[in-house]
C-alpha cells in the first residue's frame, strides 16, 4: 500500500470515529476524500489504446463496459437490469442506425468539412439474427447501494464512459472526455462501499449509472429513462459528471474550481453543493454564462443529464469546461490533473451524500 493510500484509509477510519462519535450523517464523512491513486487507475485503463477510443458499438466500448461492471461488483453494488423474475444484470443494451445524412444548407458538424454527417437513431431490439446485421448496439452500466429508511428514494450519479473512438491509425483516448467523468463515479462508487462496510448507509438509496451513446447524440440515457429499471418518480435528482480533469482558459492560473450548471431550475440543489464545499474540499463554484440560453455552447442540453431533465428529474452538472485537447486524439491521462480530479470527486460525493442524507 501506497503512502497516499494509507493517508487516505486513515482518514477515512478517522471520520467512521467522528461520525460513531456525534452520531450525525453530515460531520461523519466530511473528512472523506475520494481516492487519487483510483482515480488515477480508472482513467488510465479507460484511455488506453488498447480500448481504442471507446466509440459505441464496438469492441473497444463493450470492453469498457465490462471494466465497469468489474468495478461495480468490487464495490458490491447490486445490478438492476432484469433478465427475468429472479435474475438481474448490470448490463442494459440498445440497439442504435447509423446513416449519412446531407446536412440542411450551410449546416456542418462541429470540426468537420464534410458534406454529410452520420446521424445516430435508437431502433428497436431485433428479435432474429438477420436482424441483428441492421443495427449495432450499445450498454449502459449501472449499480445499486440500497439506503435504509429512505431507500424507495434514488439519488441518481452518472457519467458517460463512451467516446469517439479511432480515425484511421489516429486514436481519440478521451481521458478527460469522459474517463475523468467515469472514473469519478466509479470511485465514488467506492467510497458508498468503503462507508456500508463499516455499517454506514445512506438513507436514501444510490444509483451509479454509466452510458454509452452521448457522443452520438446522448442515446444510451435516452433508452435508460424510457426503459429505467426504477420509476422516474421514485429519482430525487440527478448528478451528472462530464469532463472533470483539467483547467479550461479562464481558470488556467487558478485550477480548484468546478462549474455546476443547473439550467432553468429552483435553487435548492445548488445550495446542497455549496454547503457540501464548505465543509469539504472549498473548491470556487460558478457557471460564468454556462447556465443560460444565451450560452453559446449550449451545455445545459449536451450532457446526460439533460434526458433526466426533460423528464422531469432534478439535475446537477459538473464539470471543468474546454480546452484544446477536446475532441481530439492528445485527450490522453497525462495531461489530467489528478489532486484537481480528487477535489472535484469529492465535492461530488460529498454532495451526494448529503442530499442522500436529508435531515430527521
Amino acid at each position: 500500500m501506497s503512502i497516499k493510500q494509507c493517508r487516505w484509509v486513515l482518514s477515512v477510519l478517522f471520520s467512521f470515529a467522528f461520525f460513531i462519535e456525534q452520531g450525525h450523517a453530515q460531520p461523519g464523512v466530511s473528512r472523506v476524500l475520494v481516492s487519487d491513486s483510483l482515480l488515477r487507475k480508472h482513467v488510465f485503463t479507460l484511455s488506453s489504446d488498447s480500448l481504442q477510443g471507446r466509440a459505441t458499438g464496438t469492441i473497444g466500448q463493450l470492453q469498457a463496459a465490462f471494466y465497469c461492471i468489474r468495478s461495480f461488483r468490487q464495490s458490491h453494488l447490486l445490478p438492476v437490469f432484469r433478465v427475468d423474475s429472479i435474475h438481474a444484470t448490470f448490463r442494459q443494451k440498445f440497439a442504435f442506425t447509423v446513416t449519412e445524412v446531407a446536412p440542411f444548407g450551410n449546416m456542418r458538424t462541429y470540426g468537420s468539412q464534410s458534406s454529410t454527417y452520420k446521424k445516430h437513431e435508437l431502433a428497436l431490439l431485433p428479435l432474429t439474427g438477420k436482424d441483428s446485421n441492421q443495427v449495432l448496439f450499445g450498454d449502459n452500466v449501472a449499480g445499486l447501494l440500497v439506503g435504509t429508511d429512505l431507500k424507495q428514494e434514488i439519488i441518481v450519479l452518472s457519467a458517460h464512459y463512451d467516446h469517439l473512438g479511432k480515425l484511421g491509425k489516429r486514436i481519440f483516448h478521451g481521458a478527460d472526455d469522459n474517463a475523468s467523468g467515469t472514473a469519478a463515479i466509479l470511485s465514488i462508487a467506492s467510497v458508498f462501499d468503503s462507508l456500508a462496510q463499516q455499517g454506514i448507509r445512506p438513507r436514501r438509496s444510490m444509483l451509479f449509472v454509466l452510458f454509452s451513446g452521448e457522443e452520438d447524440g446522448l442515446l444510451g440515457s435516452d433508452y435508460f429513462i424510457r426503459n429505467s429499471p426504477i420509476p422516474l418518480q421514485q429519482m430525487r435528482c440527478n448528478l451528472n459528471v462530464d469532463m472533470v480533469g483539467r483547467t479550461d482558459y479562464p481558470h488556467r492560473k487558478k485550477s480548484d474550481y468546478c462549474y455546476i450548471i443547473t439550467g432553468p431550475q429552483p435553487p435548492g440543489l445548488l445550495q446542497q453543493v455549496e454547503m457540501a464545499n464548505k465543509q469539504s474540499v472549498n473548491v470556487a463554484l460558478n457557471n460564468e454564462g454556462y447556465d443560460v440560453k444565451t450560452d453559446p455552447s449550449q451545455h445545459f442540453y449536451r450532457s446526460d443529464h439533460y434526458n433526466f431533465f426533460k423528464s422531469g428529474v432534478p439535475v446537477l452538472f459538473f464539470t471543468s469546461g474546454e480546452h484544446p485537447d477536446y475532441h481530439q486524439p492528445s485527450d490522453t491521462a497525462d495531461k489530467i490533473n489528478y489532486l484537481v480530479l480528487q477535489k472535484r470527486a469529492t465535492l461530488i460525493f460529498q454532495t451526494a451524500w448529503r442530499i442522500a442524507n436529508p435531515p430527521l
